[in-house]
């Protein structure tokens, strides 16, 4: 049983809790084929694969190290014209069903969600149970800080989308030129963890933006409320102290049960019937 803050479970209720997904909660579907969206791991190695000529070493063993910018950065550069096509047919093409996750974190209906993916399966399980309630931005629209005061529910795209593959951020570059040319996002990003909570939910925890952005929100404010992180029990307890010292991330623990992470869209019922409990109790006191 997952121990859930009541903090958390009171900013999710108050819908003052910013909910960001990874591809974990992609992970969660299927296709009609039974197969899954790929790992950033298991995505390079296949796209790896795909190049013509002899191996490039170097390229594996960037990505059995980590340096997955690196490596992602030297196999778009190979793949040239062909990169977009790609992407599309491995994160697309194959129709990936929602999954009970992503129903699950529907429901706990946040006003603002940031998904570090690319694909659209969040989209398409807000657009398919409550048609036309959820805006969609972009990291570098123009009108970004709208999510921020609007009273709309928006899904943020947080590294682009593959409706437009040139604006993706991917890369080692993509990374780094991001962070200026799109300073506002970056801005409107850091206002919103200063207000809201935030809840990460299946993202990794070595993501260079967010990294970046939460240590410096962490060093700057010394003793802030947390934000909160959700991962398997199998984590080990340097890195945990390492994530709340370092980035103000208090760790949540849920049991995966088996190597598909089929634990987690239980471990999120029983949060949404944490929050939905909670909401009664403020329609009772009217304490919004």
């Amino acid at each position: 049983m997952t121990d859930w803050p009541e903090p958390l479970v009171k900013d999710l209720a108050r819908r003052r809790c910013v909910i960001v997904l990874g591809s974990g909660v992609s992970a969660q579907s299927v296709c009609e084929s039974d197969q899954r969206p790929p790992t950033w791991k298991q995505f390079l190695n296949d796209a790896l694969a795909q190049l013509p000529g002899p191996p490039e070493t170097h390229i594996r063993e960037a990505i059995d190290k980590g340096e997955y910018l690196h490596a992602c950065e030297w196999i778009k550069s190979r793949m040239d014209e062909t990169w977009a096509e790609y992407l599309r047919e491995v994160f697309l093409t194959p129709g990936f069903i929602p999954s009970d996750a992503h129903k699950a974190i529907l429901q706990l209906d946040s006003r603002i969600i940031f998904t570090l993916n690319f694909d659209d399966i969040y989209e398409r399980t807000a657009n398919e149970a409550q048609p036309g309630s959820h805006i969609v931005k972009s990291y570098h629209d123009s009108d970004i800080p709208e999510f921020l005061r609007k009273d709309g529910r928006f899904i943020v795209k947080v590294h682009g989308s593959l409706n437009t593959p040139t604006k993706m951020i991917f890369t080692q570059e993509e990374y780094a030129r991001s962070r200026t040319k799109n300073a506002a996002f970056y801005s409107c990003f850091e206002a919103s963890l200063l207000t809201h909570s935030f809840f990460f939910v299946g993202v990794g925890y070595n993501d260079p933006d967010l990294s970046l952005l939460l240590e410096n929100q962490s060093f700057l404010f010394d003793g802030g409320q947390p934000h909160y992180y959700l991962t398997s029990s199998d984590i080990n307890a340097d890195l945990i102290k390492s994530l709340r010292k370092n980035r103000n991330l208090k760790t949540i623990k849920y049991d995966k049960i088996d190597s598909q992470y089929s634990g987690l869209p239980a471990c999120l019922s029983d949060l949404l019937e944490l929050v939905e409990n909670a909401r009664r109790k403020l329609l009772e006191t009217t304490n919004w």
